[in-house]
């Protein structure tokens, strides 16, 4: 069936003392054509139809949402009379009174640094009037890397609310007139 040649009657013999090998020439043979390669799949056509969808589509009435109405002097909430919070007053409120926390003598012992980020509601009159954690960052010993923590116990967070409901501020100001707004303010524990 193979294809005989002169050279492959043709063999090698290596002899050491213990063996010999034979090792005999094999011929190199190579594909003469390759096969096809399977047709490309057909891309589907889709076949339009002459049928008629019918859908209701409801149109809004947009004369409906404009209002025309004249703005009032006295209307409230349209001068900034409204006793909401305003996200981005023009001015925000600037403290006035600061008064840090002392750091707890159980974070002292145990090395700790943090930031305790406290946000208040400063009211019209510069008062707080409500305070919360906003966030804690508890630092490593290198003072650079942080983690974002939940809780951080050894009496931070006591000791910040404390002092900050102490503190006073310069109303946030928007069109000329005081108004209430947020402050977050950073308290600094073991740096």
């Amino acid at each position: 069936m193979w294809p005989q040649s002169e050279s492959e009657n043709k063999s090698l013999v290596y002899s050491d003392s213990n063996q010999e090998i034979y090792i005999e020439q094999s011929i190199a043979t190579k594909q003469e054509t390759i096969p096809a390669s399977p047709p490309k799949p057909q891309v589907p056509v889709p076949v339009p139809n002459d049928e008629v969808i019918v859908e209701e589509i409801e149109l809004l009435n947009f004369e409906d949402m404009l209002s025309f109405e004249e703005i009032g002097v006295d209307d409230a909430g349209q001068t900034g009379d409204s006793d909401e919070p305003v996200a981005s007053p023009q001015k925000q409120p600037t403290p006035l009174k600061i008064v840090e926390p002392p750091t707890p003598e159980e974070a002292r012992k145990a090395n700790i640094i943090a930031e305790v980020y406290v946000t208040f509601l400063v009211n019209k009159n510069g008062l707080v009037e409500e305070i919360f954690i906003s966030s804690i960052r508890k630092y490593r010993q290198n003072k650079r890397d942080y983690e974002v923590v939940q809780e951080i116990g050894y009496g931070l967070l006591g000791a910040s609310l404390t002092a900050a409901k102490k503190w006073k501020f310069n109303p946030a100001i928007d069109n000329g007139k005081p108004v209430k707004a947020y402050s977050t303010q950073v308290f600094s524990f073991g740096f």
